[in-house]
């Protein structure tokens, strides 16, 4: 194995001959050193060679951020690692900040649902009509509510939807089961889909990815962001548990 070479760099060799005394006899008989001129010409090189290093270095740093801006604008990187990092995303955030700003956002977008289009006369304006955009936490039905709290170990933030109107929030659908019996699984409709998506898109704005990889089994998110919703059959379920809880303690 090689030995690493102990030769001076040229900054250490420049500052040395800077930092050196003149041992010449001449010069010190004479009082005047003959060789300030090497010195001045190699603290001018050391000068030079300081901002060439100094210039490299901000290079190298702004190529190194930009890899990694357009890792995070790709949202991958070259070993299937996903990045991504939300538009309210803030490093250190703490989870209650991050809870508060998710609701106060929700609640923003609920009022926001219920202010009137635009009117000219009889109909809406060409303008509003062209600018208008869906949104379906504002036109979810008013009896909905929507409830933003820190999962269990502060890695989550679960948004829960409660009173969801069966026949807005839910399709029957006939199946068989294992039994080769006939029975009712409640789907949730297009429009219960689109307010969960648009919630899970709320919270995932204060969130950020550093490199997950599924393959790795590898989770770098900063938190989960989960939306629940009880399908009616859940309900009746938990509100038969709950007569037959009260039953026992009374009876």
């Amino acid at each position: 194995m090689a030995k690493p070479s102990k030769r001076p760099t040229r900054v250490e060799a420049l500052q040395a001959v800077i930092d050196s005394e003149c041992t010449a006899p001449t010069c010190q008989q004479s009082g005047t050193c003959r060789h300030e001129g090497e010195k001045a010409a190699a603290r001018h090189m050391l000068e030079r060679l300081l901002k060439k290093l100094s210039i490299a270095a901000e290079n190298q740093a702004d190529e190194h951020a930009k890899t990694w801006a357009d890792i995070y604008a790709r949202g991958y990187d070259s070993h299937g690692s996903t990045y991504r990092m939300g538009a309210k995303y803030r490093t250190g955030q703490p989870m209650k900040e991050r809870t508060a700003g998710i609701r106060a956002d929700i609640k923003m977008a609920r009022m926001a649902g219920k202010a009137p289009l635009v009117k000219d006369g009889p109909g809406l304006v060409a303008q509003a009509l062209g600018t208008y955009r869906f949104d379906p936490i504002g036109e979810a039905p008013d009896q909905i509510k929507i409830r933003v709290h820190i999962g269990a170990g502060y890695g989550s933030i679960r948004i829960r939807i409660d009173n969801i109107p069966q026949e807005w929030g839910w399709v029957a659908e006939e199946i068989t089961d294992y039994r080769d019996e006939k029975m009712t699984r409640w789907a949730p409709s297009q429009a219960l889909k689109d307010l969960k998506g648009e919630l899970k898109a709320v919270g995932e704005a204060y969130n950020a990815d550093h490199g997950s990889n599924t393959m790795t089994d590898c989770s770098a998110r900063s938190f989960f962001v989960f939306v629940d919703a009880d399908d009616p059959d859940t309900l009746a379920r938990r509100a038969e548990h709950q007569r037959n809880s009260r039953a026992r303690r009374t009876g």
